[in-house]
């Protein structure tokens, strides 16, 4: 397994490592160690000899400051490596998940300073917008118990692949949650054109897409089972976004798995409201994965995983 590791030094990025260290990656797994050393202006070309001898001064530093870093990560049945490039944050990881072939990609939720709030920095949020694979968002340093999001989409069909095939999550209890958002379209509540007979001919369907929706999660754990995993199901009501996060707060969950629906631009993949949502605002880490192209695939992945836990 291959996995791709950010850092800024700031103690969010402390908890993505911690997290990394206690994980069962599997024998033979590589960590990479990446802290990206934003470029300076086009003038520092001309600047004066002392400036650039500080320029080299402070490289070496950042050097000694990842070698103390990637230490609780060393292992014997691992390969750590450690890299300083050159290079927006954002571009610089997402090219070195490319490069390498990475498995996973995790980053901590903010970056350095910043104003205390529940958004994310804006290097990991273009991180998770751009990553050719998943991206973890690490919230704290341990990996216990998985919730997994379950809509019925390819996404979520990903995300339990991920959970079947990756070891660090394989081998941990999930909770596979499904909601109905049965509330009225609210484009319906202000249209004075509504008819009432449509209006009832929604609320008539409710019921089927309650137990639709029930059924997909419990489906969905018993094909985790039958790969192996220690899967359950629960199916909730209301706001798709907040049902998760809560159900994951009290189910003690250390991580969401949730897949994007989001629409695929020229060089952008922007999330879905759902995925956006939960990755803001839930107090756990949560585990992104991006529906594959249509007429593909996910890769890196196992294709006997997908027997197991991908819909027919």
């Amino acid at each position: 397994m291959r996995v791709l590791l950010a850092t800024d030094f700031s103690t969010h990025a402390e908890k993505a490592r911690d997290l990394v260290a206690q994980m069962a990656l599997p024998p033979g797994s590589t960590v990479r160690v990446v802290h990206a050393i934003e470029p300076m202006p086009e003038i520092s070309a001309f600047a004066p000899l002392p400036m650039l001898e500080l320029s080299d001064y402070a490289e070496r530093e950042l050097r000694a400051e990842l070698d103390t870093f990637v230490h609780p990560l060393q292992a014997e049945d691992r390969k750590v490596e450690a890299v300083l490039p050159f290079g927006r944050a954002a571009d610089v990881v997402v090219a070195e998940a490319e490069e390498s072939h990475a498995d996973l990609i995790v980053i901590g939720s903010r970056g350095r300073g910043g104003v205390a709030s529940m958004i994310l920095g804006s290097v990991s949020a273009e991180v998770i917008d751009r990553s050719p694979c998943p991206v973890l968002v690490a919230r704290g340093r341990t990996l216990h118990r998985v919730l997994l999001a379950e809509d019925g989409s390819p996404s979520a069909a990903l995300g339990a692949a991920l959970i079947a095939s990756l070891a660090p999550f394989r081998s941990l209890p999930v909770r596979v949650v499904s909601v109905a958002d049965t509330g009225l379209p609210y484009a319906a509540t202000m249209d004075p054109l509504a008819s009432s007979a449509a209006v009832e001919a929604y609320y008539d369907a409710l019921p089927a897409f309650r137990e639709e929706r029930e059924r997909l999660g419990r489906e969905r754990a018993a094909k985790l089972r039958q790969a192996g995993v220690d899967a359950t199901s629960e199916f909730r009501e209301g706001d798709a976004a907040a049902e998760l996060i809560k159900a994951a707060a009290q189910d003690k969950s250390d991580c969401i798995v949730i897949g994007s629906r989001g629409k695929t631009g020229l060089t952008r993949v922007v999330l879905g409201s759902v995925a956006r949502a939960v990755v803001f605002h839930a107090e756990c880490s949560v585990l992104v994965t991006h529906a594959p192209i249509a007429g593909t695939a996910p890769d890196r992945i196992p294709a006997s995983t997908f027997e197991h836990v991908l819909p027919k």
